[in-house]
């Protein structure tokens, strides 16, 4: 059997009629940028995500930027902010903060994600918080609620969370003072090329997010800001508007996928994440950790079974951060040392969930 990561033609065969309809009706319009399919995405991923607010991006890096860049903007954040965020993430949220022109404050992971724990030596020393929902796992609500009682503004990094709801029935997106979503084509909600947004119930911190993603423009020949050009094309918001209606039913087969997993995987040569980790999650990736993470890997593709590794090395190991390279963070080491991705994906069969459980036992 052979079973890929993530069959990303299949996934999008399902829109095929309508993106062909999508992109005429684009052409047609006239308008390649802006304009009504830009702002319908907007709506409509606004309604869904609960907040008063969307500002679509080229990109979920600029989502994040832009958000830290407003805020530096209206006053709500200082000069060279420090920013305290997981050192356990991708490398975007870390360039965010610096592309921002502040200092990312770097803190280990005693789970995967941000804990109140792992707040409370740095939070003091700080002037705002970054949460990643990473692998598509909300983070808990204890943190904005520590966060709210430090007086600590908390923005997210949403990329890997799309449609994931807490405990309290909001989504992804509503939690944070503002959060960054990307759209790259492997998301739970994926375009056709690259772009982003981002979500807020701030009316100001909207407005100045959307200036500054257009140049800092006031109108068509007056800038009042320095901005940048970020701006999600309206082909690819068409395509997201297609695509947005089946991200629920979608994120429900990931997740049966993740419990079959979790009822079924029975190694003590591969770990799981602890079953909390179930719930409140888009299941964007299905993490196992293991001591030989090139064995495992290789074991699975003489299966036939793809895997992906998010991510091998973590950004405070990077050339890119030579200046934090001296820094340690035990847990996140492991971690980016052991992680390995199995297929998750509204498209898997039983069979193939069946068969991927009893390679990995075998292992």
């Amino acid at each position: 059997m052979k079973i890929p990561y993530l069959p990303l033609r299949e996934l999008n065969a399902r829109f095929n009629l309508k993106d062909q309809q999508s992109f005429e009706d684009v052409y047609d319009s006239g308008r390649y940028i802006g304009g009504p399919f830009v702002e319908r995405f907007e709506h409509q991923f606004a309604n869904y995500c609960g907040v008063d607010n969307v500002v679509s991006t080229g990109n979920g890096l600029d989502a994040l930027t832009v958000i830290l860049l407003a805020e530096k903007e209206l006053g709500n954040l200082p000069q060279n902010a420090k920013i305290l965020l997981p050192a356990h993430t991708y490398i975007a949220t870390f360039l965010s903060i610096i592309h921002a022109g502040m200092q990312p404050v770097p803190v280990d992971v005693t789970d995967i994600l941000l804990t109140v724990n792992d707040l409370q030596a740095q939070i003091h020393k700080v002037d705002a918080i970054i949460t990643v929902d990473l692998y598509g796992k909300l983070v808990d609500d204890e943190v904005y609620a520590f966060a709210e009682a430090q007086q600590k503004p908390v923005y997210c990094d949403s990329a890997q969370s799309h449609g994931a709801i807490n405990v309290n029935g909001k989504r992804s997106g509503s939690i944070a003072r503002a959060s960054a979503f990307s759209f790259y084509p492997t998301k739970n909600l994926g375009a056709l090329g690259d772009g982003g947004a981002i979500t807020t119930n701030d009316h100001l911190l909207a407005a100045m997010s959307r200036k500054l993603a257009n140049y800092g423009r006031d109108n068509r020949f007056q800038n009042s800001v320095k901005g940048v050009n970020s701006r999600l094309d309206p082909l690819q918001a068409a395509f997201l508007s297609n695509r947005l209606t089946s991200l629920d039913q979608d994120n429900k087969q990931r997740f049966t996928v993740a419990h079959f997993y979790f009822n079924h995987i029975k190694n003590d040569h591969v770990v799981l994440a602890n079953d909390g980790f179930l719930m409140h999650n888009s299941w964007h990736v299905f993490p196992v950790f293991v001591a030989d993470r090139e064995h495992f890997q290789s074991y699975l593709s003489n299966h036939g079974i793809e895997t992906n590794v998010h991510y091998p090395v973590p950004p405070h190991q990077q050339e890119a951060f030579k200046e934090l390279n001296d820094l340690s963070f035990p847990h996140t080491e492991k971690l980016h040392n052991a992680e390995v991705s199995l297929p998750c994906h509204p498209l898997m069969t039983s069979l193939e969930m069946e068969y991927i459980v009893k390679v990995v036992n075998n292992y």
